[in-house]
């Protein structure tokens, strides 16, 4: 029996499984393949709601559900002591759990994903206030609550994070947000980011840098954050800058999973090598790295993720098939991009084409609403 090891129950972990027990149905249904999950909780998070729950838009509930539910009856699942995932060895085909299990494996897809890494920069965990966790985008969601009027600074500590266009979205929806309060004449809005202008692809900045514009939002970059005095709140730069503030939104250093680098598979900030083209882990044929793990130089996004997991699957059916294909990820990428609390444009590029967003129209906003509400019944269960 072949065994296939998913390592991460999140939105790329969950997408692979659902869609390899559907390639493989008639291997899996004879007991010839097994799909085992491990993760180390078996609440699913929708991360891309944290933000519309941080600013109020969407009860907490609503993002939350059980794994088991999302996953095809076919799929183990694995979860708490079972499923914490302690050490990866691909040299030993195995993986080590908590309850000090050994788990060997025929395919090993690594999918566990990107983490807050809040103690890189003194004084931030205590001053800012992040939708990039879901307990933390209820403590932002509070803190908007009884916002009433200020100096907002909302910052990207470092490059690169999960959901790269998410700063973007708190800025536009949070300015939108004080216009409907009526407080919009007593904010002031500051987005700093730690290269030049307000995002990493330059069709996209170039229009969001018009929007901010428009909007009254002041830009503040580069700005490479190195410390945040909580007592004082004012937030410090490496470029010089030092900006006293009333309420601190944004994304704080994010890093790959602990147990990458307690394995010694990852780089210095735990993202695994990764071949661009096969996802393959490099010097590994029968592992694969998925979603926000992945060193590619590409979006740490949900689709990302879901746009990879039809690579990963072809490729494993493939290899225990016996047919020598192999498909290769072209790097793309969809994003929606709230410009507002009714608005929206959204970017679709790969590695050979960059984006091109259109105008902010009502159209895509409902876009965005209906991809968000269709996460639980359609992608994260890989029906289409």
């Amino acid at each position: 029996m072949k065994r296939i090891i998913i390592a991460g129950g999140g939105i790329a972990g969950t997408i692979v499984a659902n869609r390899l027990v559907k390639a493989l149905s008639p291997e899996v249904d004879k007991g010839e393949v097994e799909i085992v999950v491990l993760d180390k909780t078996d609440r699913h998070v929708y991360q891309p709601g944290q933000l519309f729950v941080g600013l109020g838009l969407m009860e907490p509930q609503e993002i939350v559900k059980n794994e088991r539910e999302l996953l095809d009856d076919r799929i183990k699942f694995l979860h708490g002591e079972k499923g914490e995932i302690v050490k990866i060895e691909p040299q030993n085909n195995t993986v080590i759990t908590a309850d000090g299990v050994k788990h060997t494996y025929d395919y090993l897809v690594i999918a566990t994903g990107s983490h807050l890494s809040w103690d890189e920069i003194p004084g931030l965990r205590e001053a800012e206030y992040t939708a990039w966790s879901y307990e933390d985008a209820l403590k932002m969601r509070e803190a908007i609550q009884q916002f009433q009027g200020g100096t907002v600074v909302i910052n990207v500590a470092r490059l690169p994070h999960k959901c790269p266009v998410g700063p973007l979205e708190l800025t536009l929806m949070f300015e939108d947000l004080t216009r409907r309060l009526g407080i919009r004449d007593k904010t002031r809005i500051i987005y700093t980011y730690p290269i030049p202008g307000v995002f990493g692809i330059k069709t996209t900045n170039d229009l969001m840098i018009k929007i901010f514009k428009e909007r009254g939002i002041e830009i503040v970059s580069p700005f490479t954050v190195t410390r945040v005095d909580p007592k004082e709140k004012v937030i410090e730069s490496q470029e010089g800058e030092k900006i006293k503030f009333d309420l601190l939104l944004g994304v704080p250093p994010h890093m790959g999973a602990k147990v990458i680098g307690d394995s010694g598979i990852g780089d210095k900030r735990n993202w695994v090598p990764t071949d661009k083209f096969t996802l393959q882990m490099k010097g590994y044929s029968n592992v694969y790295v998925i979603g926000d793990t992945t060193d590619i130089p590409i979006s740490k996004a949900g689709s990302t993720a879901d746009f990879e997991s039809y690579v990963v699957t072809a490729n494993i059916v493939n290899d225990i098939r016996g047919t020598k294909q192999k498909k290769l990820y072209d790097g793309s990428v969809f994003c929606y991009i709230a410009t507002g609390l009714d608005q929206a444009t959204y970017i679709r590029f790969n590695y050979n084409n960059p984006p091109i967003p259109p105008p902010p129209s009502y159209v895509h906003w409902w876009g965005k609403i209906l991809y968000n509400k269709l996460y639980w019944t359609v992608t994260a269960k890989a029906i289409v």
